[in-house]
């Protein structure tokens, strides 16, 4: 019986660690918002699209760091 509450334990902090990323969602939300304006300024400026996924890199590591509770 030991064994099947261990794993009932596990299942359920496995289970509530995924659900307590609550930064992941912001993270997203954020990249997104800050990387459709860098790509439009980086357009603007005149920077070959292909460079366009380095850019978002950086700014995506810039943007979650200065979430204070997210994932980084």
């Amino acid at each position: 019986m030991s064994g099947l509450m261990d794993k009932i334990g596990q299942k359920a902090d496995q289970t509530l660690n995924n659900k307590a990323q609550p930064g992941d969602s912001v993270e997203r939300t954020a990249d997104n918002d800050v990387n459709s304006g860098v790509n439009d300024v980086a357009n603007d400026v005149g920077v070959p699209q292909q460079d366009d996924s380095m850019i978002d890199k950086a700014a995506d590591a810039k943007t979650n760091s200065d979430i204070p509770f997210g994932n980084n």
